[in-house]
């Protein structure tokens, strides 16, 4: 037993490799939190009664909020959000045209629901979709995008 406790000091006693290791693990976690902390979410609980009660860089995406017709399927937590991210992953949905994006912004993991027939945007773009706020399925906050454009 005491041998084997001995191969094992042995091979953890490498101060080096300790250095090393704690290096690469504090630049990964660096890349992480500088990819987790891009983009934006902002979030607009309910539709105003006019357009000034909004601070004025809202007042510009405003218009895209009511362009669609708002799915019923879904809870709905707001009126409308803005997310600005990272693609993260996307996939094909059950219909004919339609696909999700996982987008990473802001420290959150938000689901796009593309508008059918548009262009699924590469894996690390970035992508900024307006429509209204809902619950996904599996419990994420997902936008039904009715205005994407990529950036």
């Amino acid at each position: 037993m005491r041998d084997r406790a001995a191969a094992v000091y042995a091979a953890l006693d490498r101060p080096r490799l300790w250095r090393v290791t704690a290096a690469l693990s504090a630049a990964l976690l660096c890349v992480l939190v500088w990819a987790c902390s891009r983009g934006s979410l902002t979030i607009i609980a309910r539709r105003p009664a006019t357009a000034s009660q909004l601070p004025a860089a809202s007042r510009s995406w405003l218009p895209w909020c009511t362009r669609g017709t708002p799915r019923e399927d879904r809870v709905r937590l707001a009126f409308c959000a803005r997310v600005d991210g990272l693609v993260i992953a996307w996939t094909h949905g059950s219909g004919a045209g339609e696909s999700h994006l996982a987008l990473l912004s802001d420290f959150h993991l938000v689901i796009v629901k593309m508008p059918t027939g548009a262009a699924t945007p590469a894996w690390g773009s970035e992508v900024v979709a307006i429509g209204p706020l809902f619950r996904a399925s599996d419990g994420e906050r997902e936008v039904q995008a009715f205005h994407v454009e990529r950036s």
